[in-house]
């Protein structure tokens, strides 16, 4: 089965012939407080090992941090830029992706003090957002051009902007350069179009944990008609179900076409949580109206998915609610996110506690706890080139994050900690992750996808520092 795996992002950009050049964002969009951008001293690990009771978890979060997050902050292209790998070298150096990698990077980024790196990070990511408030999930170099693979769906040179960085000490000219970049919008899926609501959802993430690091009501205030933008366009993607249309949040292969449950449950969490922003600086009519988005979405998403005792998968337009492929992270989401009742947490809950398949070879956590049941109907749609239809059915950092996630709203300390254990396991040979690892009829797992991919990594660190009552002393 593995053989229909062997596709990563690194293909998609070494076919689309970028390299590490400049290219194009729009200007200035606000100074920060000085307070703010004091440039930080790069993070020493043992700062934030003191005290962990178990070895493991101190190893693994020593590898998180000093083999990984920390070189992949290299600021090469710009103030800010960090790779999504250890070494630049699965995804390039130059390349920078608003949604899921970076949104968790920049989460783990905050934790290690490094404020400055993730304020300018979110400058530049706001120089891309687009006119109706989208936000890009993929950013390439100014020269990259569409081609017939997997930047088809790139406009030239509509997605083209020009950004024109700050000044830091210390970084190179480059980097302080004023260049041209290419913004992706509309994936090589032209008609289920996954990652689509990736970049906006994560972008009000994002801003929402700056906030809860600086606790500034200026930069907020400065920020939120930008993040508020990115929700409109989010709310405008509303079917006539009710629910937020977006296949595959964060996967493509299969790409969940057309209602995934997890864009469903993001969309309910950034909601929520620029609603809590809105709280913040005081403005309440705004705080009651994203709230209320946010409630209508739950309603729909509960009448449309819940199953007597879980969650469906996705709404496919043609073949309706699809619900065979086991167990899925749609039901880690609901409870991650606080989505599911009472009644309903009290009846999912056992059941996830008491499934193995989420834990194939060990690895946590698979997309879903039965892969090879999979239609041909639920794959890509055709495209003039060769894919792995199965690709993103495997064990991720993203699922795994929101298991982790549920685990800590649940009180499942024992379970969480030694889902953190596995992970580290799964890294010990040399201390990095790979992109996925996937799974096979005999139960073991093969580790394939990029290499020294930061995903897992930056999971770990958030969920480790965001819970040290659990793991210091």
């Amino acid at each position: 089965m593995s053989d229909n795996f062997r596709f990563s992002r690194r293909d998609f950009v070494l076919r689309s012939g970028t390299a590490f050049i400049g290219l194009a964002a729009a200007a200035r969009l606000g100074m920060l407080p000085e307070s703010l951008i004091a440039d930080e001293p790069s993070p020493s690990g043992p700062d934030f090992l003191d005290g962990i009771i178990d070895p493991e978890v101190r190893a693994c979060l020593d590898a998180a941090i000093n083999k990984n997050l920390i070189p992949a902050a290299t600021e090469q292209a710009y103030p800010g830029h960090f790779n999504i790998s250890a070494d630049g070298v699965a995804y390039g150096g130059n390349t920078t992706w608003p949604g899921l990698d970076s949104w968790q990077m920049a989460g783990a980024y905050l934790l290690l003090g490094r404020t400055r790196l993730v304020l300018d990070y979110f400058d530049f990511v706001q120089a891309s957002q687009r006119r109706d408030g989208n936000i890009p999930f993929a950013i390439f170099p100014g020269e990259t051009r569409p081609d017939k693979t997997y930047l088809s769906g790139m406009k030239y040179p509509e997605d083209r902007f020009t950004y024109k960085p700050p000044k830091r000490d210390g970084l190179a000219v480059y980097s302080l350069e004023t260049h041209d970049w290419m913004r992706l919008f509309v994936h090589w899926q032209p008609k289920a179009n996954p990652l689509s609501t990736l970049g906006p959802i994560c972008y009000i993430l994002t801003a929402a944990e700056i906030f809860d690091t600086t606790k500034s009501l200026s930069w907020l205030k400065g920020k939120l008609p930008s993040v508020e933008s990115a929700a409109k366009y989010l709310l405008g993607r509303k079917s006539k179900n009710g629910l937020i249309s977006g296949s595959g949040f964060y996967v493509e292969l299969p790409p969940r076409y057309e209602w995934d449950g997890i864009n469903e449950c993001y969309a309910i969490h950034a909601f929520r949580e620029l609603a809590r922003l809105y709280r913040a600086t005081g403005e309440r009519t705004k705080e009651i109206a994203w709230s209320g988005h946010g409630d209508t979405l739950v309603r729909n998403f509960k009448s449309i998915f819940w199953q007597k005792d879980h969650f469906a998968e996705y709404v496919h337009p043609e073949h309706g609610l699809v619900d065979s492929h086991g167990l899925s992270d749609v039901n880690w989401a609901a409870v991650a996110f606080g989505i599911a009742d009472k009644d309903q947490t009290e009846k999912l809950w056992p059941l996830l506690m008491n499934e193995p398949g989420f834990w194939y070879g060990d690895m946590p956590t698979q997309l879903v706890t039965k892969p090879f049941t999979y239609e041909k109907w639920e794959y890509n749609e055709s495209v003039p080139f060769t894919v792995p239809p199965l690709r993103d059915v495997a064990a991720m950092g993203r699922v795994w994050f929101l298991e982790a996630t549920a685990c800590v709203r649940m009180g499942e300390h024992k379970r969480f900690i030694e889902s953190v254990r596995k992970v580290w396991r799964a890294a010990k040979p040399d201390g990095y992750w790979r992109e996925r690892y996937y799974p096979h009829p005999d139960g073991t797992v093969t580790a394939d996808g990029a290499q020294k991919y930061c995903e897992y990594a930056a999971v770990l660190t958030r969920i480790v520092l965001n819970n040290r009552e659990i793991f210091f002393k």
